[in-house]
């Protein structure tokens, strides 16, 4: 008894910890059809004080982040895959170097109705153009349902100390 208490105490400090140190941040949507058999709970973002007010994540080049998602599908998938795109009104550009396997990052198969969690690391290189995007992450399985959200960010030179 007093080991499972233990590991209760380790899970819930782990959770804390998780929560004080990435912002939840607002999200929209995406407006394809195949997105709408999965709900987004809540999108985090590390690090990401501007999130308080609501604005965009301030991105330093040269600096990874860290997003987090809570997602409940409505369908069954074996394996999901992964697809992350700086998106634009008449066009999507791919972001480089993303590990499309899903389910590294997040719990496979996937069973409908099952609230889940995926995490990933982005690296933010140096060469990015420093402006404002819109990111759309999307998990896709097999069959073509999908979990997709945009949030907004703004890549910004990294300070310089003095």
């Amino acid at each position: 008894m007093k080991c499972l208490q233990t590991v209760v105490s380790f899970v819930l400090l782990a959770l804390v910890l998780h929560t004080a140190s990435a912002e939840v941040v607002s999200f929209q949507k995406c407006p394809d059809k195949s997105t709408e058999k999965c709900t987004i709970h809540e999108v985090s973002y590390r690090p990401c004080p501007e999130a308080a007010e609501g604005n965009p994540c301030l991105v330093y080049r040269g600096t990874n982040v860290s997003i987090t998602f809570d997602f409940t599908p409505n369908f069954n998938a074996n394996e999901l895959t992964a697809d992350v795109s700086w998106t634009r009104p008449l066009y999507d550009l791919p972001y480089v170097d993303m590990d499309t396997t899903a389910c590294k990052h997040t719990n496979c198969p996937v069973v409908s109705g099952n609230r889940q969690t995926y995490t990933y690391a982005m690296p933010i290189k140096k060469g990015y153009f420093l402006q404002d995007y819109d990111i759309k992450w999307k998990l896709a399985s097999e069959n073509g349902d999908a979990c997709c959200f945009i949030i907004k960010i703004k890549i910004v030179k990294k300070k310089r100390r003095t």
